[in-house]
């Protein structure tokens, strides 16, 4: 039995496509002639050399080249810019003390001047707010219930910025802010990269 001929290795075959091959002997090519594998790298070693040959491009200018490194170098620094964004959501309210058919929780006989108890909540946080008429006006309270590494709230918006208090989380993310008059306030929460905002809190009796 004829066992099959060996390939010829591919250096050779390059060689002999760039003309640094001494000679092509009898064996190399009767090979080629019998082996459509060897014939057909052969022929594409040819083709490729062919166009590195004809290639006449020109190297960028070193400017260019540069300022292609530097956009790459500067794109760390753009995503780290980017992940340094402010999200900002606006919460929605869960729960009100205040609304009617509340039975369990809610204490019997309670007056309109009783603080009155908001949850809120904004994506995997919530918002306990507390709001109390006190002589001077009301007084907001509260506690963000979450991750929270702490942060401010303010009070501001539609009663204008005289009447507008802030005060900062303390530990367990607590805050209490001074009496601020009756009126319409958006409460906004600073918590690192988010910004958390009550829009529409009516403080009145």
């Amino acid at each position: 039995m004829k066992l099959a001929p060996k390939h010829i290795p591919f250096e050779r075959l390059a060689d002999m496509a760039e003309g640094r091959a001494a000679e092509t002997t009898r064996e190399d090519r009767e090979h080629l002639e019998a082996c459509r594998a060897c014939a057909g790298q052969l022929a594409e070693v040819e083709r490729v050399t062919g166009l590195m040959r004809a290639d006449n491009s020109v190297d960028a200018p070193r400017d260019v080249f540069m300022n292609a490194v530097q956009l790459f170098s500067a794109r760390p620094a753009r995503e780290s810019l980017a992940a340094g964004f402010l999200r900002r959501v606006v919460a929605s309210l869960s729960f009100d003390s205040r609304a009617p058919g509340l039975a369990f929780g809610v204490r019997a006989g309670q007056t309109a001047d009783a603080p009155r108890q908001l949850i809120f909540g904004a994506g995997e946080l919530d918002v306990d707010l507390r709001l109390a008429p006190v002589a001077e006006g009301w007084a907001v309270s509260g506690q963000v219930l979450g991750q929270c590494a702490g942060g401010w709230a303010e009070l501001g918006g539609a009663s204008g910025e005289a009447g507008a208090a802030r005060a900062e989380l303390n530990e367990l993310c607590e805050f209490a802010l001074t009496p601020v008059p009756a009126g319409s306030y958006t409460l906004r929460l600073s918590l690192g990269d988010l910004l958390v905002e009550i829009p529409d809190l009516d403080l009145r009796r």
